[in-house]
């Protein structure tokens, strides 16, 4: 039995999962924790100082908890903020002279192979379908045609990128929503492609912003079982909170304080994936990169 942790340095949000694993590839999750840091709150472009700190504060407290539950073997990915922010060396050495901790930064491509390998870890691959993950500063898309991944893409369109370029009013404006349809149409002519003639059994959002329409239709969130939503239902959920203010959705049950911020723009980022691809339901799961990554460690 081998103790895993793996370490997710995402555009918004850092996670840690540190597991228990059989050499049948079995594990059995020991901690699981989340912070909001914010990379990519400000664009891409570069890293605030007030997110450097909050990294480096939560790295060190991820690495007691790698020492604490005494992991054999860990990996710390980063992703889209680490790959593009013109000041991503400095929170990297910074981590490595501070904490001790080399971070590997992966590609989008790599990081839409290791999505897939993550869900597939609990949705049977039978049919056609599309696999898309929000991040705060990339969105990754892999097209699923007969089980196989047939073609996949990283998109510099993660919610903290179009907060910061589109989203300026509350509630947020018919203009500024107009502005982001046109910004995401225009960045997923590939996806509209190769999706055209593929009839979509389920787009199936990996975890983060999808967690929402769970939580707000008072559905639990399974940490190991895929999900489904009636479209209908994710669409009052979207209208909701698209028409809302911050106040307004900083009230709302089911909906956490950390995706108050961001989750309007995500609302119309899928509301456009799903009127592009057309798909029969929503599919919800809690497994993705992290997943993928641990699929690779006992293999």
């Amino acid at each position: 039995m081998d103790r895993i942790g793996i370490i997710d340095l995402g555009s918004n949000t850092f996670h840690i999962l540190i597991v228990d694993i059989d050499k049948n590839g079995v594990f059995d999750t020991i901690h699981k924790e989340r912070s909001f840091v914010g990379l990519a709150e400000e664009g891409l472009q570069k890293i605030s100082e007030k997110a450097i700190i909050k990294g480096v504060q939560t790295l060190t407290h991820f690495k007691s908890l790698l020492e604490s539950f005494h992991v054999s073997k860990f990996k710390i990915t980063g992703t889209a903020a680490l790959r593009s922010a013109e000041n991503k060396d400095i929170f990297i050495a910074t981590v490595r002279e501070q904490i001790g901790l080399d971070i590997e930064v992966i590609q989008g491509d790599r990081e839409a192979e290791l999505i897939f390998k993550g869900v597939s870890m609990l949705h049977p691959m039978t049919g056609n379908h599309l696999i898309m993950d929000i991040g705060g500063g990339s969105v990754e898309f892999i097209l699923v045609e007969n089980g196989l991944n047939s073609w996949s893409k990283s998109s510099n369109i993660g919610v903290g990128v179009l907060h910061s370029a589109f989203h300026n009013s509350e509630p947020i404006s018919k203009k500024e929503i107009d502005n982001i349809v046109g910004f995401i149409h225009d960045e997923l002519m590939d996806l509209r492609s190769n999706a055209d003639n593929v009839e979509i059994d389920s787009l199936i959002g990996a975890s983060g912003s999808f967690e929402v329409v769970e939580s707000m239709n008072g559905n639990p969130i399974y940490s190991n079982k895929i999900s489904t939503v009636s479209l209908e239902n994710y669409h009052q959920v979207s209208s909701r909170i698209i028409n809302a203010s911050f106040e307004e959705r900083n009230r709302m049950e089911g909906l956490p304080s950390s995706r108050v911020k961001l989750i309007v723009v995500a609302m119309i980022l899928i509301d456009v994936v799903i009127e592009m691809i057309q798909p029969k339901e929503l599919r919800i799961s809690p497994y993705a990169l992290k997943e993928g990554l641990l699929s690779e460690l006992y293999t």
